[in-house]
C-alpha cells in the first residue's frame, strides 16, 4: 500500500502549498512522532547550514577587506627580493610586532628606523645585520 502511494505521488505534481497543508493536516490529525522528529531535524539542519554559509561569507569578506598581514605578504611577493632578504624583513616585522608591517617597504628612512629599533631590541645585534639592512635598503630604494 505504501509503495502504491509513493508511485502515485511521484507521478502527480503537487504544489508546494498543498504539501505544506498536507503536513499540517497530518500533524493536526495526530501524525506520528517520527514525522515530527524528521521535520524538526530538517529544520535544524537547514538553519545550521544557513548559519554556516553566513559565517563563512562574513569571514571571507572580513579577510578580503582589511588584513595588514595579507597585504604585507602580497607586497613582499611583488618586490624583487631574495629569500634571505624577505626573511629579514619578516623577522623585523614579527619581532617588533608591527601592526602594519608593510610600512617597512615604504621608504628607506622607515626601514632604517625600524631596523635600528629591531637591532636595539635584539640582544644579538651584529654589524653584519646592520650591513644586511643597508643592502636591503639600497636594493629596494636605490643608492642614497
Amino acid at each position: 500500500m505504501i509503495l502504491a502511494q509513493i508511485s502515485t505521488t511521484a507521478s502527480e505534481s503537487i504544489a508546494p502549498i498543498d504539501r505544506l497543508h498536507g503536513i499540517r493536516d497530518r500533524f493536526a490529525t495526530g501524525g506520528s512522532i517520527a514525522d515530527f522528529i524528521l521535520a524538526v531535524t530538517l529544520i535544524l539542519v537547514g538553519l545550521a547550514l544557513l548559519y554556516g554559509v553566513m559565517r563563512w561569507g562574513m569571514r571571507r569578506r572580513s579577510g578580503a577587506i582589511y588584513s595588514p598581514k595579507k597585504m604585507f605578504d602580497k607586497a613582499l611577493r611583488t618586490v624583487n627580493l631574495r629569500v634571505d632578504e624577505r626573511d629579514l624583513v619578516r623577522r623585523i616585522a614579527r619581532e617588533l610586532r608591527l601592526q602594519h608591517p608593510t610600512v617597512l617597504l615604504l621608504s628607506p628612512q622607515l626601514l632604517n628606523l625600524y631596523g635600528n629599533q629591531w637591532m636595539s631590541a635584539t640582544k644579538n645585534a651584529t654589524e653584519s645585520q646592520r650591513e644586511q639592512i643597508d643592502k636591503l635598503s639600497n636594493h629596494l630604494f636605490g643608492k642614497r
